[in-house]
């Protein structure tokens, strides 16, 4: 490399760098100030404020750079004229639990530690082809849950990579040690900086990242669908009476939680792991994350107190 192209690459990430930082602090005051009114909002304000803002940001961001609905990810619940966008990682126990119940599935069944209940789903909700989706968006209610991106994030190397449940993920937490770790161990666990390194070279070499931590942007493409409410998993038990209330489903709906309680509170988890990367190791992870960020309207800036220098 050359030293002109050396201080034009540093330059570049110094400017993406100041601007991400410069934009925090205007974009921290409209959460905060957003998140001031909200509290005195009914819960259909609160939704219709979500749905306004998600327009507006998808105005802002060319439809999320996406130019085409993807449709692997929706249960169409024609029983109950619903239409959902699964988002792994974000309240997917509590709702798959209910949906297959709905299908008539046992509480057993659901409820083992063997089923994928996503493939269950599909046996009695199968897919539909975009034509056929845009078609049952017009005559459902459609909706998803989504969840803070880093915390969604961190929830998923915590329960993936370190729990290591299932064998793909015991075998990719160890490929990904030694990607980064030239020590000859077979069996190492990868830091929570060695993960973010690997999201990040998954990204920028345009290879599918794992559905569980997958930008809820290119799971559920939400510029390009219509949805009648946005859950999110930091307020989910209300958010949830109010979906009942609306669907006409109270009585049919159970939360459910099938996944261990974490014991750290999640500020302290956030501080573990972000001060393990680097200002420039948390810029790469906004490069992908972003939108997600704004789309659902969370803040970023606190993350980079924790990133080291």
């Amino acid at each position: 490399m050359t030293t002109w192209s050396y201080r034009l690459r540093s330059q570049l990430r110094r400017i993406t760098l100041a601007a991400l930082i410069g934009g925090v602090l205007v974009y921290t005051i409209i959460i905060v100030h957003s998140k001031g009114r909200c509290q005195t909002k009914s819960p259909e304000e609160i939704n219709q404020d979500r749905l306004l803002h998600l327009r507006e940001v998808c105005e802002r961001n060319n439809n999320g750079n996406i130019s085409r609905i993807e449709t692997s990810f929706y249960i169409h619940i024609k029983n109950e004229s619903l239409l959902y966008c699964l988002v792994f990682k974000s309240g997917t126990t509590s709702l798959f639990y209910n949906i297959n119940r709905w299908a008539g599935y046992s509480e057993d069944q659901i409820l083992d530690q063997r089923t994928d209940n996503f493939m269950l789903a599909r046996v009695h909700y199968p897919w539909e082809s975009p034509d056929v989706l845009l078609t049952s968006m017009k005559n459902s209610l459609s909706f998803l849950v989504v969840r803070e991106p880093f915390e969604r994030l961190i929830s998923a190397y915590e329960e993936r990579l370190l729990g290591q449940l299932h064998p793909y993920f015991k075998n990719l937490s160890h490929q990904i040690y030694k990607l980064y770790h030239d020590d000859g161990i077979e069996d190492g666990i990868p830091s929570f900086q060695d993960f973010a390194r690997y999201v990040v070279y998954q990204f920028r070499n345009r290879k599918d990242s794992d559905l569980h931590w997958r930008p809820i942007n290119d799971l559920c493409t939400p510029c390009l669908a219509r949805y009648d409410f946005i859950m999110k998993l930091e307020t989910f038990g209300q958010d949830l009476a109010y979906f009942a209330n609306e669907t006409h489903l109270q009585g049919k709906i159970k939360r459910v939680q099938m996944n261990h309680a974490r014991r750290d509170p999640i500020d302290r988890l956030v501080r573990k792991y972000f001060s393990q990367l680097t200002k420039q190791q948390l810029v790469d992870l906004l490069e992908i994350y972003r939108i997600d960020f704004e789309l659902f309207g969370y803040p970023f800036d606190r993350y980079f107190q924790y990133a080291q220098p």
